[in-house]
């Protein structure tokens, strides 16, 4: 049982005092934590133990590097201490530890999580312990990017443990638990508007606010996957998400869409809002998906975001079905958003093509076509709708042609400078998806995504373009370019 692991920042005082250690010693090799477990594991000790009447006293050893390390058996008896079984050594590192390696959700590459605690890793495999406890091991290659992530930030593994393993598609692996979706007793009304009663279906991340007659068991376990996508590629995606969940409204009449809308016009004007009101009224039927503002009392209730997706689709029967190509693209646009801060948040050039790029690779990746086009709305009045090219199914096919034949040379600079729908053509919207897929189309570059992905959401911005390339590894954008090219003509684009 003896092992090394590097102790994560949270560990501190206040992590002792959490856990009940009464008192640290040390001398010379040895660091001794006194804890007021009264468990009931540990009873008798001789006077070389320094008893203490309910405690329990562990010993470590000091190692180079600022590390510490449990004592194995022969070292624990060597120290005086009464002989451990496995067993209760496990329970022991948890009763004082609790807060060392805080327990945290892993997940395998076949779509199943545990809840557990990090007790060791070394030589590939990864030791965790649960709170019943038992403990379990695995091989490293079978966790997800983010479980790798923290090995090697809290464990010293090492850094290219990441890229090991071919990338799997981990929505398509999600393993949805029987009782995933449950009709709640109460609904939720919109500003006290009788026809803005909807019904309500809760999962772990989302609650959806249904009309008469609409069944949500396919949107609820795309949702679900997708969320599970998001949480297996991005170390820090579950913190990002926090505690509250996603509303998605879908009306289940065209009357009770409008009144939604009528609703958010009326809430952005009282809040001075009145240019995006005009655009919210403008396009409000025109969009198949949209957003609104979730009443206070019902965020602070049902402990959800304040914005809501809003679906206008007239054929109920979509949402029965798992991944729905439309769904999908919003669903993952709007996670997509959550881990990087969301546009409101994002300064910079380049949030519009990343999140939009994004939306596309997934939308296709999960339903090997698109049905999305993007709606352009100016403040005179004018609405277009832009999309890629038309056979939704054959993107890759046909950008890859276009670029073999020289007539569409795609770029870094040009293409994150498509800041809104009005700049964009059924060419470089295509190429905007080829640079996602691009980004995401190896280990090492789902690595360096998920670390540009972090970055932007802890500095607030874009980095700048020829930061961007450095994260994957290029000292110049044209070496970037030449890959993503090179890439794209290739047959792992498909």
């Amino acid at each position: 049982m003896a092992g090394t692991s590097k102790v994560p920042p949270e560990f501190g005082q206040a992590a002792f005092q959490r856990a009940g250690v009464q008192r640290q010693e040390v001398s010379d090799i040895v660091v001794t934590h006194t804890c007021a477990s009264d468990s009931g594991i540990f009873r008798e000790w001789n006077h070389e133990s320094r008893r203490k009447a309910g405690g329990v006293v562990f010993f470590y050893k000091l190692v180079p590097g600022g590390e510490c390390e449990m004592l194995d058996r022969n070292q624990q008896t060597a120290n005086s201490m009464k002989f451990l079984t496995q067993q209760a050594l496990v329970l022991a590192m948890m009763a004082t530890f609790s807060q060392a390696a805080d327990f945290r959700i892993w997940t395998s590459s076949k779509g199943t999580s545990i809840e557990a605690q990090l007790l060791k890793y070394r030589d590939g495999v990864v030791k965790l312990v649960t709170k019943d406890p038992k403990e379990i091991s695995l091989k490293v290659t079978d966790l997800s990017l983010a479980d790798r992530q923290y090995l090697i930030e809290y464990a010293e593994a090492a850094g290219d443990v990441i890229f090991q393993g071919t990338p799997s598609i981990p929505e398509l692996s999600y393993r949805k638990p029987k009782d995933f979706l449950t009709k709640l007793k109460e609904r939720l009304t919109f500003d006290g508007n009788s026809v803005l009663s909807f019904d309500l279906y809760e999962t772990k991340h989302f609650v959806f606010a249904v009309g008469k007659g609409v069944r949500v068991t396919g949107i609820a376990e795309t949702a679900e996957a997708c969320w599970h996508g998001m949480a297996f590629q991005h170390f820090e995606f579950r913190e990002n998400w926090g505690e509250t969940r996603q509303l998605i409204v879908i009306p289940s009449e065209s009357e009770q869409y409008a009144e939604l809308g009528k609703y958010q016009v009326a809430l952005l004007e009282k809040t001075g809002r009145d240019k995006y009101a005009a655009k919210v009224k403008l396009t409000w039927d025109k969009v198949a998906a949209t957003g609104v503002t979730v009443p206070a009392e019902s965020v602070e209730k049902l402990k959800l975001k304040e914005q809501a997706a809003v679906f206008n689709i007239k054929d109920a029967k979509r949402f029965r079905r798992k991944f729905d190509s439309f769904q999908t693209h919003v669903i993952c646009g709007r996670l997509f958003g959550t881990q990087v801060g969301g546009v409101s948040s994002v300064s910079g050039v380049g949030y519009f093509s990343l999140s939009t790029g994004h939306a596309y690779y997934k939308e296709i990746q999960l339903t090997k076509k698109t049905e999305t086009n993007l709606i352009s709305a100016d403040y005179g009045g004018d609405v277009a709708t832009k999309s890629g090219f038309e056979d939704g199914s054959a993107w890759p096919r046909l950008l890859k042609k276009l670029v073999k034949k020289g007539k569409v040379k795609p770029g870094l600079l040009k293409t994150l400078a498509i800041q809104s729908p009005a700049a964009v053509t059924p060419e470089n919207l295509v190429t905007m998806y080829s640079l996602s897929c691009y980004m995401q189309s190896t280990q090492k570059r789902i690595a360096a995504y998920a670390k540009l992905a972090r970055l932007i959401n802890t500095s607030d911005q874009i980095p700048d373009p020829t930061e961007l390339v450095k994260i994957f590894g290029f000292d110049s954008i044209g070496d970037f370019e030449k890959d993503w090219i090179a890439f794209v003509v290739s047959k792992d684009f498909k």
